[in-house]
């Protein structure tokens, strides 16, 4: 394509959006909206195509900057950093204090566009290829200046438990020339993966299970047909520009290779308006899949779909506390797309969104720049929790793409504990002796689990595996002592993601494979008592009680697995007649009593708490034993008015109260608690669907993904081989929803003025299944 069609392409690409605007756009009442350039870095907007992502903002008086990342882009001790900061420049400046600006993230687009008096910018990771577009129109003449920015790297963040690190640590390389700047960060011949299988014993797998971090290369290429490489920055005058960034990251020995491959890379034909086209077919299709859409009925008209656009402040404002949740919904759904497609799971800690954030007083462990006495930015590459994959946060982020129709976003989650199953196969053999595979909380890319242990500076013998302890001698030692309730999860989930897609190649080679190492380690681990029932001692109930037997977490666990897999026969005959075996000797989850009536117990016995979960509700969810549609939810109801821990953290993270609160039928609750969960904002950042730092991360991604499955679960449950609709669903809101259930079926919906007014299901031959509840 020739430079001046070019320019015409781009120029109403902008301007008309193309395909990508068709048809009624019902997320544009979600979009963010920023009517002020940015302060500094913490006013990022988030855009990606699912393995690259970058942090967007225009800066008062400055630039243009993107923040890049990558799904795979880790250092040599499992640390996700950023691949690299491009700063765009423009003159005259259209981001000068004054000007008229208009900042919005387009949902519906996967982009951020930025409009000014005379310019127009939209920034978007292409669907379909690695590669990042920064168009800009101008009805006048501009100047353009493109550079790379780079920061003094570190070499281990603060939160991890080992480490190997080198006094000067690695830093990026910058290359300018051939009108193009190449930036990469190479990891080299550095890898903790050498030790993790010598601590472990199983050196010899070395050969089997590849070093996920040795050789490590990630980094970008700026270009742009209209900008010329003069004095070490892209430079060009004009009305329009497309300014290409292209992402690359591999484990290659040889640098001079992986350069060739990304200059290699560059050189793609790229047709500005055929690609634009393709990436919104891409989104149009994601949206398309599955919505949820919320507005409050009990409001004046003009307060409908009315929401506060900025953070820095504990609690958003909001007129419409219907369209709040949706928001956050269908933005926690957006943020997965853009990162959840390439070779890793993303992390909870954050994702690919992590970007410097604001403090007022140093932060006791994170790295930081200092601004001012009372104004410190953290590290581009530092976050909370460092590089762990803890599961109880991990799983939340992947729970709601079930629902959602997003089986392409679970790729990731499944694939990244399924490849790792022969070393942690190898691990246990090494270290307990038997056959079978566990799983922690914290299992590393490397396959260890070196985040479980405790640290040194508390003064705690450091425990990097297992506790070996007789029954009846548990000591409680630490969090992850004898806490194995991963594996049993990771297992429902694959269950459930057969049972939605009917994938039988899933069910046949992932599923039953996983299943058969994760229910032969709990046979062989644990002995049996008098009456020949499995007894889980040393055991405890997820993090809270640090010594219990046969605790709630995973004798719900088991009891729902085997009775999945059994009723779906799944695995081979072999697999049936053992699954069959095990499941007579799962005693029931325990019940107590109080006050006269039936409640979970957290387990047959439990002791020595020391955080703020509630394992008895496991049973509930994810391991469906009790609740609506089982006969049982008044006893869901009982022990949730009961509940040690009652919407902790101000009804954040992974609190889950809301989830069972549903489970039980009780629409207040479940609303009112969902509303109060979505409220919390940031002081730290300026986009206000990020929630807030403590217990975790900012972005906390796990806090937005229990929000999504109880909204879900409020319009639309699964029990017993019925489909319940509207099984908590209060009578103030009116929605409009479209969500997948088992056997590849999907539910649609409008609700209004407390009333069913339609629904479909696809296939119809799944009407017989629905059973329709009042709203509340």
């Amino acid at each position: 394509m020739n430079k001046s069609a070019n320019l015409v392409v781009i120029f109403t690409l902008l301007l008309s959006s193309q395909l990508c605007n068709a048809g009624e756009n019902w997320l544009k009442h979600y979009n963010v909206i920023w009517n002020t350039p940015s302060k500094d870095p913490t006013g990022q907007m988030p855009i990606g195509n699912g393995d690259l992502a970058a942090g967007v903002y225009a800066i008062e008086d400055d630039a243009l900057y993107l923040l890049l990342a990558k799904n795979d882009a880790f250092t040599y001790n499992g640390d996700i950093f950023k691949t690299g900061r491009v700063k765009i420049s423009l003159s005259p400046n259209p981001f000068s204090k004054g000007n008229q600006f208009k900042q919005t993230l387009d949902l519906y687009t996967g982009s951020v566009l930025i409009e000014t008096v005379h310019t127009k910018i939209r920034v978007w990771a292409d669907a379909h290829n690695s590669v990042y577009h920064v168009q800009i129109t101008s009805d006048e003449i501009i100047s353009v200046f493109a550079e790379v920015e780079t920061w003094n790297r570190f070499d281990n963040a603060s939160f991890n438990r080992t480490s190997e690190p080198l006094d000067k640590p690695t830093q990026d390389v910058v290359l300018k020339r051939n009108d193009q700047i190449i930036s990469y960060y190479a990891v080299g011949d550095r890898s903790v993966y050498p030790t993790e299988l010598k601590y472990y014993e199983v050196e010899h797998m070395a050969s089997i299970y590849p070093d996920p971090y040795r050789f490590n290369t990630f980094g970008n290429l700026v270009e742009s047909p209209s900008l010329k490489l003069i004095d070490g920055v892209l430079s060009g005058k004009g009305k329009s520009f497309d300014l290409r960034i292209h992402s690359r990251c591999k484990r290659e020995a040889n640098i001079e290779l992986w350069i060739k491959s990304l200059e290699q890379q560059a050189t793609r034909d790229i047709d500005d308006s055929k690609d634009w086209n393709r990436h919104c077919e891409w989104w149009k299709e994601f949206w398309n899949r599955s919505w949820i859409t919320i507005t409050d009925n009990k409001i004046l008209p003009e307060k409908k779909n009315q929401l506060d656009h900025e953070a820095y402040k504990k609690s958003r404002i909001v007129g419409d506390e219907g369209a709040l949740v949706a928001q956050s919904y269908n933005v926690f759904r957006y943020l997965m797309a853009c990162q959840s497609r390439g070779r890793m799971q993303t992390k909870f800690n954050g994702g690919l969104f992590t970007q410097p954030l604001r403090y007022t007083d140093k932060p006791g462990r994170l790295k930081v720049y200092k601004i001012d006495d009372d104004l410190f930015l953290s590290h581009e590459d530092d976050r909370l929790w460092g590089r762990r994959f803890t599961f109880m946060n991990q799983r939340l982020l992947y729970w709601p793409s079930l629902m959602s129709g997003d089986a392409d976003l679970m790729k990731p989650f499944f694939n990244y504990y399924w490849n790792m199953l022969p070393v942690r196969k190898a691990i246990n053999k090494a270290w307990f002796g038997h056959e079978g595979a566990y799983f922690r909380e914290n299992i590393e890319p490397t396959g260890g689990e070196r985040d479980c242990a405790p640290s040194a500076a508390k003064g705690v013998h450091i425990d990097e595996k297992p506790r070996k302890t007789s029954p009846g001698e548990n000591t409680g030692i630490w969090h992850h002592a004898h806490y194995f309730t991963s594996g049993l999860e990771i297992v429902a989930m694959m269950i459930a993601h057969a049972k939605y897609s009917e994938d039988k190649t899933f069910s046949d080679e992932i599923l039953a494979s996983f299943a058969r190492e994760i229910l032969t380690w709990y046979d062989q681990h644990y002995e049996r008592d008098e009456r020949g029932k499995i007894r889980l001692d040393p055991s405890q109930a997820v993090e809270t009680w640090w010594m219990a037997v046969n605790p709630a977490t995973d004798v719900s666990g088991l009891l729902h697995n085997l009775d999945e897999l059994i009723a779906m026969n799944v695995g081979t005959d072999a697999d049936q007649e053992f699954w069959k075996r095990f499941r007579e000797e799962i005693p029931e989850v325990h019940l107590r009593e109080i006050e006269g009536r039936k409640a979970i117990a957290p387990g047959q016995k439990w002791s020595t708490k020391k955080n703020s979960e509630n394992p008895e509700f496991y049973p509930v969810f994810p391991f469906r034993r009790f609740g609506l549609g089982m006969g049982n939810e008044d006893i869901v109801d009982w022990t949730m008015q009961h509940r040690l821990h009652k919407n902790s953290f101000n009804y954040k993270c992974w609190t889950q109260d809301q989830v069972i609160w549903a489970y039980a039928g009780n629409a207040w609750e479940a609303k009112n608690g969902l509303i109060e969960r979505f409220k919390n904002s940031s002081l730290r950042c300026r986009f206000p669907l990020y929630g807030s730092e403590s217990p975790d991360a900012c972005p906390d991604l796990d806090h937005f993904g229990v929000g999504s499955i109880a909204l879900q679960r409020m319009l639309v449950q699964e029990a017993n081989g019925k489909i319940l609709l509207l099984p908590a669903w209060p009578g103030d809101w009116d929605a409009e929803f479209k969500l997948h259930v088992s056997g590849n079926t999907v539910i649609q919906g409008k609700v209004e003025g407390g009333k069913l007014k339609d629904w479909s299901i696809h296939p119809q031959s799944r009407k017989k299944d629905v059973v329709i509840y009042e709203t509340q």
